[in-house]
């Protein structure tokens, strides 16, 4: 007797062609924690709608609105495979009525972040260091704000993408959205970061290793690291710091003024024309001294002291 889990493994199998390896990770965390403990065993034919819209409104009630309906879109994916397969002949989770339930409430986020707002979110987090998460953790949120990276391209970043000899992170095309290789010139300060998480080395390939073994850091603990810290959704999320290295380098910082392209290369945001091509390895020496710069205006405004 096929039950719930057997599909949900074969169905995850087949999406996972189409995956990053972070993305297929987040997936089934998401399956696992919200479905499969409640309806994995059972029968995948004796499933009724009922269970499925329980596990969805206890998702409801613990305020899981947005998770709730990639949950229930996955759902929904698995029973049409089992229909395909020839296990049932219906899709019990389609009968059931979305507009019951809560409607996800747009969280003010931090658009842009001024000078004063900058000095004081990177003081709290690094006066906090160590004393609200794990040395993963604590390193990985003092190490978003120099490379301007995606949370998950941090969390996941390995051993063997970093040349502390060369002073050069190289991030392989199957880790980053641009589906390109994409190098980021070491700062000095993300030097001496990388070299203190070296200090901590745990036999692991990854530089932010999870602390219950395994895998990496997730890009929720980082988001738990600026909660716990007491900075608010409208004053960083973070992706933030991506869009506000973005806004002060266009604006220009220091009396420096930097090329846009040399700035959206560092962003690694997706070019397919030749011209971008060409740029992404022209470039590099432009990033090396812009990275250099960034990195020390932010050391000029964080402002450390006890706390």
């Amino acid at each position: 007797m096929n039950t719930f889990n057997d599909v949900y493994k074969s169905w995850h199998n087949r999406k996972m062609i189409n995956w990053t390896k972070e993305s297929a990770i987040v997936s089934d965390s998401l399956m696992t924690n919200h479905v499969i403990k409640a309806i994995g065993n059972k029968p995948i034919n004796k499933i009724n709608s009922k269970m499925i819209d329980e596990i969805l409104l206890f998702m409801d009630v613990k305020g899981f609105v947005a998770s709730r309906k990639k949950v229930h879109s996955k759902v929904v994916s698995v029973f049409n495979l089992a229909i395909r397969d020839g296990l049932i002949d219906y899709n019990p989770s389609l009968a059931i009525d979305t507009s019951f339930y809560k409607r996800a409430t747009p969280t003010p986020r931090a658009t842009s972040i001024k000078p004063k707002d900058i000095s004081k979110i990177l003081t709290i987090l690094n006066n906090n260091y160590h004393h609200l998460q794990t040395w993963q953790v604590s390193l990985a949120s003092q190490l978003m704000p120099y490379i301007m990276s995606r949370p998950i391209e941090v969390c996941g970043l390995e051993w063997s993408e970093v040349d502390l000899k060369d002073r050069v992170i190289i991030i392989p095309k199957e880790r980053m959205k641009s589906d390109r290789e994409h190098q980021i010139p070491m700062s000095n300060q993300v030097y001496d970061i990388l070299k203190e998480a070296e200090t901590h080395h745990v036999n692991s390939k990854y530089v932010f290793p999870s602390p219950r073994g395994g895998e990496h850091i997730s890009t929720r603990s980082l988001l738990q690291r600026l909660r716990r810290s007491g900075i608010k959704a409208n004053e960083l999320t973070t992706h933030g710091w991506r869009s506000m290295a973005s806004t002060r380098l266009n604006e220009g910082i220091d009396s420096k003024v930097f090329d846009k392209d040399i700035i959206e290369i560092q962003l690694a945001h997706k070019d397919t024309t030749q011209r971008g091509v060409y740029n992404h390895a022209a470039y590099f020496d432009s990033r090396v001294e812009m990275m250099q710069s960034w990195a020390d205006y932010l050391d000029k405004i964080i402002k450390i002291k006890e706390i």
